[in-house]
């Protein structure tokens, strides 16, 4: 037990040795441990026992998803014009209704820090203090693959703004691969991803440009004077009877393999997903006399607390004419399943050096 305890010691975890005080009292969240190289045995109470307590920086679970569930949507204003008025919600910031051919512009409040995640999945937003003590409800639901946008002025000077979107959807069935709206239709996981649609995303490597559009193909060329020379289709989805419409594109979940470095040997285990999605078809290889063929997982980020924008981060040629890439995207961060693990806070391992001195 006590090998494999030390095996699983991180960076989150700070070990304090005391080479003065007293043994602590016998309990069963105490170990003796051969610390300093070998050389003294020390008795440490370990987290996780009885007289361990939660570290005090460790993030709330409920919180932390929360905020995962808004990320797409915080540091970006989303427009919509209703009769003749405008309104933008910038989510976290502000909300404003305005008519520019009338010169009126109106608050309609600013963010407070009272979000509330439900257990249906939807969240509230309360912005408070606009003109003339105007007040809002913004409501996030579950709902259609591309997100609406609703207002409702009810009573005078207090709005009701309805955003729907598959993310926040319970995501329950079949093992978080669907989720049905309270309307009854079935959404695929891969709606998630639907704002990507008519989007490509470029990285350059040496030589050559790669470029996914989604989720159609992925294509290599050779960028000069503006002029794609040569260009070569990785893989498609064009002419293999596969779905390209919202709703219907096919994807699976999947772990990628954990790195072998060592940082990555020191984290803690980890069951953060991503979306894999395979593309065959691609020009015939001089090499091999195969069709290329490139697969993609898309991941939400681990730092997507700073909001990083969907891009591709890595793109390696696993074999001749087989690539693989990784896009990551705080679209899926507001999948359960899709989130990397809740990061835990510093705890504290406190270890008393046993009287004897060495072994």
């Amino acid at each position: 037990a006590t090998a494999n305890f030390m095996a699983s010691l991180h960076t989150n975890y700070v070990v304090n040795l005391d080479f003065d005080a007293e043994l602590p009292e016998p309990a069963e969240d105490v170990k003796t441990l051969n610390l300093a190289k070998g050389q003294r045995k020390f008795s440490c109470r370990l987290p996780g026992g009885k007289n361990s307590t939660e570290p005090r920086d460790a993030p709330d679970a409920k919180k932390h998803f929360l905020a995962a569930k808004l990320a797409p949507f915080r540091g970006s204003c989303i427009s919509s014009t209703i009769d003749f008025w405008h309104y933008d919600l910038c989510s976290g910031s502000r909300v404003v209704q305005y008519r520019d051919d009338a010169g009126l512009r109106f608050s309609l409040g600013e963010h407070q820090d009272s979000d509330r995640l439900l257990p249906t999945g939807e969240v509230r937003e309360l912005y408070l203090f606009g003109a003339e003590n105007r007040s809002t409800e913004v409501r996030y639901v579950c709902g259609p693959v591309l997100p609406s946008f609703e207002v409702v002025e009810d009573p005078v000077h207090f709005y009701t703004i309805t955003v729907q979107g598959p993310s926040f959807c319970t995501w329950k069935e079949k093992e978080g691969a669907e989720a049905t709206t309270p309307e009854g239709q079935k959404l695929l996981i891969t709606s998630l991803l639907e704002p990507m649609r008519s989007r490509c995303l470029n990285i350059t490597q040496g030589w050559w440009t790669y470029e996914y559009c989604y989720p159609t193909k992925m294509v290599q060329f050779h960028l000069e004077n503006d002029k794609r020379s040569p260009q070569y289709t990785l893989g498609t989805l064009e002419g293999t009877g596969e779905s390209l419409e919202p709703n219907k594109v096919n994807m699976s979940m999947y772990r990628m393999n954990p790195g072998t470095g060592p940082r990555e040997r020191r984290a803690p285990p980890s069951r953060h997903l991503t979306l894999e999605q395979k593309l065959g078809g691609g020009d015939v290889c001089d090499e091999t006399n195969r069709h290329r063929k490139v697969t993609l997982n898309f991941r939400c980020p681990g730092e997507w607390q700073k909001r990083p924008e969907t891009r591709i981060v890595g793109l390696t040629e696993s074999s001749l004419c087989e690539y693989h890439v990784l896009i990551q995207t705080t679209l899926l961060c507001g999948h359960h399943r899709l989130m990397p693990n809740l990061p835990r806070g510093k705890e504290t391992i406190q270890c008393v050096a046993h009287e004897d001195g060495s072994l």
